[in-house]
């Protein structure tokens, strides 16, 4: 009797404990975690206020309001954001129909995710997504692996890591972009929040360059010196282009591992996309510290040269000046014939009219170079440094935060003089 009564109980303390388990409560493989702010899951007529979690149902439809964000787990290692004011349909354990406001996807371990609107889905297995939806377009951008966007009638486009894809008309999908970031924004702050500090900084330090220059406008050879190669490539550019983007797409270039005029091109190519250029140096596999010491240092070099030559030797077309302040490899503007020239070949020519310079410079007036006075900018190059305000030393100079002295800058952690920097 005792073994029976034994059993009896176990059974009723069963029932009891399963009839506790309701069905918004209970253990479900899909669940909505309430982050902040208003979140509402409407089920058929009935609707729910989450305030902490809520079990999830096929048919299901969620929003968060204007201050509201949440988590939406799918079966498995599926994992969707809400931002606020957004508001998706449950279709099963691995896909939702996105009906507006921002998405933010994570798939682990080959559980692939969908998320569906218009005609167009875009999913993953192996990766984090982004989906930005609007009425007339929307957009794909992934942070990390890769995701592939399925439209009627057209092959299957792939994003990658970094990447971004219009959807036009949420039913025709436009070629890949570099991703259109943004420090304002949560989820670019939490997931490219290093890129777009490299942003900052060698935003920076390319205008610490335009400073420092003052107006005067590098020619080719002034970026040949820097690359210490041919960059006839850039002809097109030097017109166009900004002197601060001039130097960091060269010197982006110049820390990749491809040949420097098809790295250079690729640079400006996503430029032209809308890419920022701490993006493209990641996009590009670029050496981040040794670009970051590499711009420091040739705006202090920049800088030396501007002083000590503030009419231009160094800037204008055919000049040989290089950016430390030397003349460019022995190569001299006299002749080898003139009666002043140096024994190396002359830029000028073999027979230039009336002998040549000393090898140093100005090639239109066969002057020497400037003789480094006491106390100069070689010496003291403190007392050159001019417009401290947002120049040198001030916000976006070359001694601000992010430039030559600070944390991954020249004499910083990585930098030129830092470990594992240039001159370790």
């Amino acid at each position: 009797m005792r073994k029976i009564a034994l059993a009896l109980s176990l059974v009723l303390v069963a029932a009891t404990a399963f009839a506790f388990v309701d069905g918004e409560e209970g253990l479900r493989e899909m669940t909505l975690q309430r982050q902040r702010g208003e979140v509402s899951v409407l089920r058929g007529d009935n609707l729910i206020e989450v305030a902490d979690e809520s079990g999830i149902e096929p048919g299901d439809r969620i929003r968060t309001g204007g201050d509201g964000r949440a988590e939406l787990r799918l079966e498995g290692q599926r994992r969707i954001e809400l931002a606020p004011d957004s508001l998706v349909d449950v279709v099963d354990t691995a896909t939702v129909d996105g009906v507006g406001g921002s998405l933010l996807a994570a798939a682990d371990e080959g559980d692939e995710l969908s998320i569906r609107f218009g005609t167009v889905s875009a999913r993953s297995g192996d990766g984090r997504f982004r989906v930005d939806l609007g009425t007339g377009s929307s957009r794909v951008g992934v942070y990390e692996g890769s995701a592939s966007i399925a439209a009627p009638g057209a092959t299957t486009e792939r994003v990658e890591r970094y990447f971004e894809s219009e959807v036009a008309g949420n039913d025709r999908t436009l070629d890949p972009r570099p991703l259109d970031i943004h420090e304002g924004d949560p989820w670019d702050q939490i997931h490219l929040n290093d890129v777009l500090a490299l942003d900052e900084r060698i935003t920076k330090l390319g205008n610490g360059l335009a400073t420092q220059l003052g107006g005067a406008r590098p020619g080719r050879a002034y970026f040949s010196d820097l690359a210490d190669a041919p960059v006839g490539f850039m002809d097109g550019y030097l017109k166009r282009e900004g002197v601060p983007d001039l130097l960091i797409g060269i010197t982006i270039a110049s820390n990749t591992s491809s040949p420097l005029a098809a790295a250079f091109e690729e640079s400006f190519g996503y430029r032209a996309q809308g890419g920022k250029w701490g993006l493209i140096a990641r996009i590009m596999s670029a050496s981040e510290d040794r670009l970051v010491a590499q711009l420091g240092k040739t705006i202090i070099d920049t800088g030396i040269l501007a002083a000590d030559a503030s009419e231009g030797p160094g800037f204008g077309p055919g000049s040989r000046r290089r950016a430390g302040g030397a003349s460019s490899g022995g190569k001299g503007t006299g002749g080898t014939d003139g009666s002043g020239g140096s024994s190396s070949p002359g830029a000028g020519g073999e027979n230039p009219p009336g002998g040549g310079g000393d090898g140093g410079g100005d090639p239109d007036s066969g002057a020497p170079p400037p003789e480094e006075e006491p106390g100069g900018c070689l010496k003291k190059p403190v007392e050159c440094l001019k417009d401290p305000v947002g120049g040198v030393i001030g916000d976006g100079g070359i001694l601000d935060d992010g430039g030559i002295l600070d944390d991954g800058g020249i004499l910083g952690d990585g930098g030129l003089l830092g470990d594992d920097g240039l001159l370790p």
